[in-house]
């Protein structure tokens, strides 16, 4: 009421219904219907909000729905508690990232309403505007490479309103994977990716995830993605951190891009970070290795264009080769959160057994596509690394 400056309060048939189960980690959502009651005839009030409440208890009850020797965590209540505070602090890294972002017009976020940060009261929440008709991509679905093209488009807008404005706050510029290393321990780090060969032991995937272990051990806790700006001299730009399908919002008739949500892992970076992970989880392996190059352009040249006439941070030349230098830490932490979600799916009693080998066929590919363009990358990168200081 105080955020809407009115006198009405919310109806008898108010309600809530739970919409984040199942689509995220460290939050709980609500979709809440407000049922005005006495609004003045003038008040433009919203129907529908999304109320967001940081929490663990999603994450929690994936990793019980894991069966041992797969799980992300093994962890006794000490350490579920110490996770629990990290959780409460990357709530105050999304209140930042609207606060700075709430004067820029026609983005493709929520309009944040209200927010209560940590100092401030016992527990966070943030209300967002609800978007109507639509739902989120899904990891299992082919998605189309126009779908990847438009929130490339978005991404650049978005990276250049950090441009356009100093980024002040603390909670901004902190190092989001040294964090990660803080909330994932290396034993767990590691265990994420057995889950592969639960699903697919084949000798080929064996070797495959042989590699990925000693390159998970090389790439854990390191910072090539939010130290390069600094290594090679260009500017930082707004970075979701977490966009996969998930956390990407489509028309629910067209298919058409209407917010990207889900910025608890904001942080000062590249912007092509963001385009590997959705990219990852959005298209085929073979679509994916195909549309990159262009999708790193669209991205590119909205950049570019929402500056303003200002000097953008990187050529286009150089961005390709910072695609490549980031590439490995994004594609392993992307690939270590998903593996899971290949073994949820198939404890999924609505799913008949043809759809849940459908789903696993999509999402398998996109998993291992990506493992093994780790592999590839990292080797062509050892040349990129002579000419910079890691």
């Amino acid at each position: 009421r105080k955020a809407f400056g009115t006198e009405a309060k919310l109806g008898p048939n108010r309600s809530v219904l739970d919409i984040g189960d199942g689509n995220g980690y460290v939050s709980c959502c609500g979709l809440i219907t407000c049922d005005w009651v006495g609004a003045a005839s003038d008040e433009k009030l919203p129907n529908n909000v999304v109320l967001k409440i940081p929490s663990i208890l999603p994450l929690r009850r994936l990793n019980d729905s894991l069966p041992a020797g797969q799980k992300m965590f093994d962890f006794n209540e000490a350490r579920w508690a110490a996770m629990e505070g990290k959780s409460l602090q990357i709530h105050n890294t999304e209140v930042a990232t609207y606060d700075f972002i709430e004067e820029f017009e026609g983005l493709k976020m929520p309009k944040k309403f209200y927010r209560i940060h940590l100092q401030e009261k016992v527990s966070g929440q943030i209300c967002l505007e609800y978007m109507n008709n639509t739902r989120t991509m899904n990891f299992y679905e082919k998605h189309s490479v126009e779908q990847m093209r438009q929130i490339a488009r978005a991404l650049g807008e978005i990276q250049a309103c950090s441009l356009k404005k100093e980024v002040t706050s603390p909670a901004l510029q902190k190092d989001f994977f040294k964090k990660m290393v803080e909330m994932f321990p290396l034993e767990n780090y590691r265990g994420m990716f057995k889950g592969v060969l639960a699903v697919d032991n084949s000798e080929k995937t064996k070797e495959l995830m042989a590699n990925i272990d000693e390159l998970a051990l090389k790439y854990y806790g390191s910072n090539i993605p939010t130290s390069l700006h600094r290594q090679m001299g260009f500017r930082p730009v707004f970075v979701n951190g977490d966009l996969h399908t998930g956390n990407v919002l489509i028309d629910k008739d067209s298919g058409d891009l209407v917010a990207l949500i889900d910025w608890q892992c904001t942080h000062l970076g590249v912007g092509v970070e963001d385009l590997h992970r959705i990219a990852m989880s959005s298209l085929t392996t073979e679509e994916r290795r195909a549309a990159m190059p262009i999708l790193i352009e669209v991205m590119h040249e909205s950049l570019v264009e929402n500056l303003n006439g200002a000097e953008p941070p990187y050529t286009l030349e150089k961005l390709f080769l910072i695609s490549d230098l980031v590439f490995p830490q994004c594609a392993l932490f992307f690939a270590s959160n998903f593996i899971s979600m290949i073994t949820k799916m198939n404890k999924d009693s609505k799913l008949t057994d043809a759809e849940k080998s459908a789903r696993r066929e999509v999402m398998l590919d996109k998993i291992l596509g990506t493992l093994e363009d780790v592999v590839d990358i990292d080797v062509k990168n050892k040349k990129h690394m002579e000419n910079l200081k890691m």
